[in-house]
């Protein structure tokens, strides 16, 4: 099975009331081989209180990542043509395409997009500072964004660590 075959089952289950435990054996009972990619499919979907809790807060991080991305590509302007334009691409392209996943409440986004950030935002201190306001702003839009990264992944997914799910001291996948 494929991951978005996975995550659909665990969402139609999860909607008709199943519990997590119920939803992983009865997938790990069908392809007993992919027990740790039915794990991290069931631990990325967030329990319907915490997501209504935390509506807000993804809301809020979906306009962070797009308005981090308009800000990235305006300071980078105007383009010297002798100068490679890959590396503003991708720091205009990455956000965008995870403010996909934050808004659809993937967790398996937060902590990977938040360690992103940080490199970004640890890189954007040293190198550049803050020699204009537009940079400033810029850099203001980094921090709120790690911060919401971090907390939405803490809160609404705490069973789901960087690379996958986490596991109890017996080796059994919490979810």
């Amino acid at each position: 099975m494929n991951m978005k075959e996975i995550s659909g089952q665990v969402v139609a289950r999860l909607q008709q009331g199943d519990s997590r435990a119920k939803i992983y054996n009865a997938l790990v009972g069908q392809a007993p081989k992919d027990a740790g990619k039915i794990a991290y499919c069931i631990a990325s979907v967030p329990d319907e209180q915490l997501r209504q809790g935390y509506i807000r807060h993804n809301a809020a991080l979906v306009l962070l990542l797009i308005a981090y991305s308009i800000l990235t590509l305006v300071t980078g302007l105007p383009i010297d043509p002798e100068a490679p334009t890959l590396f503003l691409a991708i720091r205009t392209v990455i956000p965008l395409i995870f403010s996909y996943f934050v808004f659809h409440f993937h967790g398996g986004v937060y902590r990977v997009a938040g360690i992103w950030f940080v490199i970004d935002l640890l890189e954007t201190i040293l190198l550049t500072g803050v020699p204009e306001i537009l940079d400033a702003v810029k850099l203001l839009v980094l921090f709120a964004t790690v911060v919401l990264m971090f907390l939405i992944a803490r809160k609404v997914f705490p069973n789901l660590g960087i690379i996958g799910p986490k596991k109890d001291a017996a080796g059994h996948y919490l979810f």
